[in-house]
């Protein structure tokens, strides 16, 4: 069971880790000195919402954060997600427009000439409140659906070629609730009868649980 740690005021360890980020941060805190906040912690990162806006931390400092208003909303859930020998971050927040929506840090291949950006997180994708039987990632080079009592996960075969179209990735049993991205990889989100929504990606042998998430509808 992931640790949460909430707050009615700021207390002096969300102070301590958030005060030099809010004070270059897009969107100021409020004049009010009692700001609302919460802490939830996964493996070795933290996430704190301050307000609207979550700063996602590891043991060196700030990896990333929302910002924006059509970025912003109620931390959820601080998940993490294999991908090779890194382990990596993720959030879900709530959005008020635009709903359930993940969030990591900046992709290797849009990390380069930014090592030292703290600030910039990538939109990795959206969580479903209720079972999809289709889902399709902003880019249009993967795509999940429903099949049968079975959900699975597409990648497009040439990026750069739609047309030449696409293998499966990912097969697993259950309901689909969403399609996550990391580096180009995906990392299907069922709810397969467990507690918490289950995310898989794949493995050498077939899929692989990766991760969950303290979410469900």
């Amino acid at each position: 069971m992931k640790k949460t740690i909430r707050f009615m005021a700021a207390a002096a360890l969300v102070c301590a880790l958030t005060v030099p980020t809010l004070a270059h941060a897009s969107e100021g805190p409020p004049a009010s000195s009692a700001l609302k906040a919460s802490i939830q912690t996964e493996g070795g990162f933290a996430a704190v919402q301050i307000e609207k806006q979550v700063y996602v931390y590891d043991k060196d400092g700030q990896l990333y954060q929302t910002k924006g208003k059509d970025r912003i909303g109620e931390l959820k859930d601080l998940f993490v997600l294999p991908y090779g020998p890194m382990q990596v971050p993720m959030i879900l927040i709530k959005n008020d427009k635009n709903g359930y929506m993940v969030f990591s840090d900046l992709w290797p291949e849009f990390a380069k000439g930014k090592e030292t950006d703290t600030v910039d997180a990538y939109y990795s994708g959206r969580i479903h409140a209720a079972s999809r039987d289709k889902v399709v990632s902003r880019t249009g080079h993967h795509y999940a659906e429903k099949i049968g009592d079975e959900v699975v996960a597409y990648t497009a075969n040439d990026f750069s070629d739609l047309k030449k179209g696409f293998h499966e990735s990912i097969r697993v049993k259950g309901e689909l609730r969403g399609l996550i991205l990391f580096d180009c990889c995906p990392y299907l989100v069922v709810d397969d009868g467990k507690d918490t929504l289950s995310v898989y990606h794949a493995g050498e042998n077939g899929a692989e649980l990766a991760s969950s998430i303290e979410f469900k509808s």
